[in-house]
């Protein structure tokens, strides 16, 4: 008995390809062409078996490299500004359908994480902000010094502190987060991209930070924008309940603790154990401070030179 096998659909390539031209137009075809990177034969303008576009390789010029700046800065699969602006607008809808494999237009979370904190520490070297009021005369020299370090660590390395906790803030995401069904990896990069944008806000404040630096207004800018950083971070981890059914409150108080046991709790021990070390070295300094205090108020008054 002869048996035959017929395909349930028969497709006429010429057909498609004039199908395929007419919905996209003229300007798409291209003549099959060898890439150069890897001489597959490409008849479509991306390379299927490297990616490379293998019909915009032209000698490069000063008006390509003119071109190219800008476009790589703010037009890499729809850019650095694209994914951070989607990521602070709509935290929630944004990362999640990230984690579902809608990537093609979003930075890596782990890159953008390390450019934006790189930004920020570059670019905060370079304006010298002092995050600290102009000094209190009540408070002791050595006091002072104390302080002024200790902001200074703050100002240059907290940023690259969050970025060191992101494994920790990961942790405690996967636990309060588990009714989104996020596993320890998918909360690293919910973890990487609200950082991300924290490192973002604070770096947009800069201008702020800068106009106010040195002033008695510095610390209630600082002030504000951790709340801002604090506020965001809240709202963007319980966004990624959303679709869980949990109420507005159940959320907010589930968003709370990623930032609080991730980031705050553990920067205050790091605080406390800085502040121990230096505490002998305030001890000695206030006690030699305060024996030559002593020694110049009980020292004899110089006798006055005789009259001639």
């Amino acid at each position: 008995m002869h048996s035959t096998t017929t395909p349930s659909i028969v497709l006429d390539s010429q057909l498609a390809r004039s199908v395929h031209e007419a919905a996209l137009g003229p300007a798409v075809h291209h003549v099959p062409a060898a890439c150069l990177n890897c001489s597959t034969l490409v008849p479509d303008r991306f390379c299927g078996h490297c990616g490379q576009d293998a019909h915009h390789t032209h000698r490069l010029t000063m008006g390509h490299m003119l071109h190219e700046i800008p476009h790589s800065i703010w037009h890499v699969d729809k850019g650095i500004l694209y994914s951070i602006w989607n990521i602070l607008i709509r935290p929630g809808s944004t990362i999640r359908s990230y984690l579902a494999g809608q990537r093609k237009y979003h930075f890596p979370p782990l890159s953008l994480l390390l450019l934006v904190t790189g930004s920020y520490a570059f670019i905060s070297a370079v304006l010298h902000i002092d995050m600290l009021p102009p000094r209190d005369p009540a408070i002791p020299e050595a006091v002072w010094q104390a302080q002024k370090s200790s902001v200074a660590f703050v100002a240059k390395y907290m940023s690259w502190v969050y970025v060191g906790l992101v494994p920790v803030i990961a942790a405690v995401a996967r636990l309060f987060l588990r009714r989104g069904g996020y596993n320890y990896a998918e909360c690293l990069v919910i973890a990487a991209f609200i950082t991300a944008v924290c490192n973002a806000l604070t770096l947009f404040s800069l201008p702020v930070s800068y106009l106010y630096s040195g002033t008695s207004y510095i610390t209630k800018v600082g002030a504000l924008m951790s709340l801002v950083s604090f506020g965001y971070a809240t709202w963007a981890y319980s966004a990624m309940l959303a679709h869980t059914g949990l109420s507005l409150a159940g959320r907010l108080i589930r968003g709370l603790f990623p930032f609080v046991l991730g980031i705050i709790v553990p920067s205050l021990l790091i605080g406390i154990v800085g502040a121990s070390l230096q505490l002998n070295t305030l001890k000695k300094e206030a006690e030699q401070q305060r024996l030559q205090t002593q020694h110049a108020t009980s020292a004899p008054a110089p006798a006055a030179a005789p009259k001639h």
